[in-house]
């Protein structure tokens, strides 16, 4: 499942992005495979606000088309 798919509250690991170019943008935000965030807000056709550690992070609806996530137990 990828990041966009995802509902609000959601708690999530990061288990893959794909390409090159999306790993780097993902982590210029912090975010690389094995990373534990929650969706804040999934705005539809817009971009997906995630929280990890304590900071929220508005990322595009493209970008997140590309990262792959799975559940994850909440706090």
């Amino acid at each position: 499942m990828t990041l966009a798919d995802c509902r609000d509250g959601q708690w999530l690991i990061v288990t893959n992005t794909v390409g090159e170019e999306i790993t780097v943008q993902a982590l210029r935000f912090g975010i690389g495979e094995g990373t534990r965030i929650q969706v804040q807000k999934n705005i539809r056709g817009g971009p997906v606000i995630i929280s990890k550690n304590q900071l929220e992070i508005a990322i595009g609806r493209q970008l997140a088309d590309c990262i792959q996530v799975s559940p994850s137990a909440g706090k």
